[in-house]
C-alpha cells in the first residue's frame, strides 16, 4: 500500500473507462444519525475543504471484462450499508441519514475515451471525483478503470464521510474478490457499529473526562499543533504538500520491532519516541503533545466492515531522556491514552470548550496503519489517495507493509515547512536506524 495525494499520482496514459451510480426506489431515513466524524466533515466541507478518497489497485489484465467490474462495484455497494447511505440537511439545518436497501444502487455500463494522453487522463480522472464524490446526495461513488500496457489500474472514490482508510484496503480486497466471482468476506455493519459504540453523558468524574483535563491543563489548554513555525500565520492555510519517505525496510522493521518486544515497548510507541526526539532535535519541546486518531475496529467483527471507524486519544511524548527512556515512557503514555479516545470531541469541547485555545483549523496528528492484516494487496500495487485540500499546520500517517515501515507529511506548501519536515523526517529515519546500525543506547543493547 502507498499513500499519495490526487496532485502526487501517477497517471499514465492509456484507454479510460468510467462508470456512473444511480439510486432507484425510497430512501428510507436510518435511526443512526451522522458521527461525529461526519458532522465535522460535513461542515468543513461547507466551509470550503476537500473531502474525498480514493483508493487505486492493478488487474493483472490489459483488458478486463467491463461487465464484471460494473456487477463488483455492485457487489461491493450492497455489501457494505453505509455506502448505500447518504445525508439530507433539512431546512431546520439538522442533518438526517437516508439509506437504500440493497439493490437500490445501480451502476450503469461503462463510458469509454479511447486512446487519452497522461494529462488529459489525470483530468478526466479528477473532475469525475470532485464532481461525483458528495455525502449530501445518493449514490456519489465514483468508480473508473483505465487500461495501460498489460495492466489495468481501477479507481473507487468516495467521499470520506464513507470511508477511512482501513476501508480503502477493505474495498480494494472485496472489488478484485467480486470481480474473480469470489463470495466477499462477511462485514458488521458501521451504522450497528456507531448505534452500540454510542455512551450516555459522561460526569466530570469518570476517569476518561479526568484524562482528557489532565492533557489540555498539561498543554495549558492549546489545541495541538506542530510546535515548529512552518510559515503559515495563524488564520491562514497554504496549499498541502507531502513528503514520503520509508522508515525502516521490512527486515530492519521486524528487528526493531522484535528488539522492543522483548523489553516490553511496543512498535507503534517506538515509531513515536523517534518522532518526539527528533522534533526535540529541531528546537521544539521536550514534552510534545499530538492527538493519536485511534482505529474502534476492536473485535473481528469489524475487520472487514467500511466506514470511518475512528476515534481520537490525546498523547504527550516525554523527549527529555534517551531514546530507550522515552520509547518506554511512549509505550505507557499510549496504554493510558487508549481508553480517552472512548470520549468524543463533542463531549470535550463541551466541557472544556470555554478554556481551549486553537489557533490552527487542523490537529497535529500521527496515525499508524498495519496492512500486513491484507493477504490480497502485496500483488494489487494499491495506493490509497487523498483530496490535495489545505494545510496550516504538520500531520504525520506512519504505515507498515510487506516492505517495511513508511511515513507520509502532509504540511503547508512553504518554504519554511518544507525545510521543516525534509528535515524532521530524515532526522526520525537517522534516530530509528542508529539504534539498529550502532547499537549505542540501543534497543539491542539496552537492558529491561
Amino acid at each position: 500500500m502507498k499513500l499519495t495525494t490526487f496532485a502526487n499520482l501517477d497517471v499514465p496514459a492509456g484507454r479510460l473507462h468510467r462508470w456512473a451510480t444511480t439510486a432507484s426506489g425510497v430512501a428510507v431515513r436510518h435511526a443512526t444519525g451522522p458521527s461525529e466524524n461526519e458532522r465535522f466533515h460535513l461542515d468543513a466541507v461547507a466551509d470550503g475543504a476537500s473531502g474525498w478518497l480514493a483508493v487505486t489497485f492493478d488487474i493483472d489484465s490489459p483488458a478486463p471484462d467491463l461487465v464484471a467490474v460494473q456487477h463488483a462495484f455492485e457487489t461491493v455497494l450492497d455489501h457494505h450499508e453505509v455506502l448505500r447511505a447518504h445525508f439530507v440537511t433539512d431546512d431546520d439545518g439538522d442533518v438526517r441519514r437516508l439509506l437504500h436497501a440493497p439493490g437500490g444502487l445501480t451502476v450503469s455500463a461503462a463510458e469509454t475515451v479511447e486512446h487519452v494522453d497522461a494529462a488529459t487522463c489525470k483530468e478526466l480522472i479528477s473532475s469525475t471525483i470532485v464532481d461525483g464524490c458528495t455525502a449530501l446526495s445518493p449514490a456519489s461513488h465514483v468508480l473508473a478503470a483505465l487500461e495501460h500496457g498489460d495492466t489495468t489500474t481501477i479507481i473507487c472514490a468516495f467521499d470520506h464521510c464513507y470511508v477511512d482508510a482501513h476501508s480503502l484496503a477493505v474495498i480494494a480486497e472485496d472489488l478484485t474478490d467480486a470481480y474473480r466471482g469470489e463470495a466477499l468476506r462477511p462485514a458488521g455493519s458501521f451504522l450497528e457499529h456507531q448505534a452500540a459504540e454510542a455512551c450516555g453523558e459522561l460526569s466530570d468524574s469518570d476517569a476518561r473526562i479526568v484524562g482528557w483535563n489532565d492533557f489540555l491543563s498539561a498543554t495549558d489548554w492549546h489545541v495541538p499543533e506542530f510546535p515548529i513555525d512552518l510559515g503559515v500565520a495563524e488564520g491562514e492555510f497554504a496549499a498541502a504538500r507531502i513528503h514520503v519517505e520509508t522508515v525502516l525496510s521490512a527486515e530492519d522493521a521486524a528487528t526493531f520491532s522484535a528488539s522492543a518486544a522483548e523489553r516490553g515497548i511496543r512498535f507503534y510507541p517506538a515509531l513515536l519516541a523517534c518522532l518526539a526526539l527528533a522534533t526535540r532535535d529541531l528546537g521544539g519541546p521536550e514534552k510534545l503533545p499530538l492527538i493519536l486518531p485511534v482505529h474502534t475496529r476492536r473485535t473481528d467483527t469489524w475487520s472487514r466492515s467500511v466506514g470511518w471507524f475512528v476515534a481520537n486519544a490525546p498523547l504527550v511524548l516525554d523527549a527529555s531522556n534517551d531514546l530507550v527512556s522515552a520509547m518506554r515512557s511512549a509505550t505507557d503514555a499510549l496504554a493510558a491514552a487508549l481508553p480517552l479516545a472512548e470520549v468524543d470531541l463533542t463531549t470535550v469541547y463541551g466541557t472544556f470548550g470555554h478554556r481551549l485555545r486553537k489557533t490552527r483549523h487542523d490537529v497535529f496528528m500521527v496515525s499508524y496503519l498495519d496492512y500486513r492484516r491484507f493477504d490480497g494487496l502485496p500483488t494489487m500495487n494499491v495506493h490509497h489517495v487523498s483530496s490535495d485540500g489545505r494545510a496550516d499546520t504538520l500531520q504525520l500517517w506512519f504505515w507498515r507493509d510487506e516492505n517495511g515501515v513508511h511515513l507520509r507529511a502532509r504540511f503547508p506548501d512553504t518554504e519554511t515547512a518544507a525545510t521543516v519536515v525534509h528535515t524532521l523526517v530524515d532526522d526520525l529515519i537517522r534516530i530509528a536506524t542508529d539504534q539498529l546500525r550502532h547499537g549505542h543506547a540501543s534497543l539491542l543493547t539496552s537492558p529491561v
